[in-house]
């Protein structure tokens, strides 16, 4: 069976998966790491996001500073 998904579709669908992902990341992490689910929840505040967001952000950040 042939896949009939529109480019935009299949977009939309990877990236709710992506936002589903890191969702979960940062459920493992308020668990398991108490340090890391604090530095998070600090970016969550200060950037008023969700933990996925602040995940993104967090991650996009350092890679600049890696420059």
């Amino acid at each position: 069976m042939a896949d009939k998904a529109s480019p935009q579709a299949r977009k939309k669908a990877t990236d709710t998966y992506f936002e589903k992902s890191l969702a979960r990341i940062s459920l493992v992490i308020s668990h398991t790491e108490p340090e890391v689910l604090d530095a998070l929840n600090k970016i969550v505040a200060k950037k008023d996001c969700s933990k996925a967001m602040a995940i993104k952000t967090a991650l996009i950040e350092y890679a600049k500073s890696l420059d």
